[in-house]
């Protein structure tokens, strides 16, 4: 199995405001979740109308393969891939409709597709009733029992605390403070 993408919160929370406000509560909306090419951490989003001006305006995405033309451009500039895509559909339903499975956003096998319920209306929508697929390739998905399985929050990290600990650290020589001052070779006689 692929390993989870990791997405901070606040990216998360941003991209869910995107979405609502694009899709206005009446249509849906999508982006591009994007990071470093050597990890698998969503770091930015390119919203799918940013791309193509056109991709929202019949009340389903539609988009244009020429919005592919930026979306590679920023890759190659800022050493960037895809990490998934993300749209939203109306209701609670976010199961695949049949053009999603016969129109991946990203035909190649290990791509992940997110389907955000409501379109991204609910308040404080976090992952649990996102839909998550893998793209196998051939037309073939594979659905995920929840988001979490697929993508989670990239845990908090205290900097200053580890900054400050790790400073500690090495600034003594581990076996000297270990062994109360005394050589290695002192300290090997015990």
């Amino acid at each position: 199995m692929r390993v989870p993408l990791e997405i901070e919160q606040p990216l998360w929370r941003e991209l869910i405001a995107q979405l609502k406000q694009r899709g206005r509560g009446d249509r849906e909306s999508g982006a591009f979740l994007l990071g470093p090419a050597d990890s698998d951490m969503v770091t930015r989003f390119i919203c799918y109308d940013d791309l193509d001006p056109h991709a929202l305006q019949e009340g389903i995405i539609n988009f244009n393969g020429n919005g592919f033309v930026p979306l590679w451009k920023t890759c190659s500039e800022e050493q960037l891939k895809v990490q998934a895509d993300v749209h939203t559909h109306p209701g609670e339903w976010t199961g695949q409709s049949g053009v999603d499975q016969a129109n991946p956003m990203i035909l190649q096998a290990g791509h992940i597709a997110l389907i955000v319920p409501a379109y991204a209306q609910l308040e404080q929508q976090m992952l649990e009733g996102v839909g998550a697929y893998e793209y196998l390739g051939s037309k073939r998905w594979k659905t995920f029992p929840h988001a979490a399985a697929i993508i989670k929050f990239k845990a908090k990290e205290h900097g200053i605390f580890r900054k400050f600990f790790q400073s500690l650290i090495d600034r003594f020589d581990r076996k000297k403070w270990f062994w109360g001052g005394r050589s290695a070779a002192a300290a090997e006689k015990f």
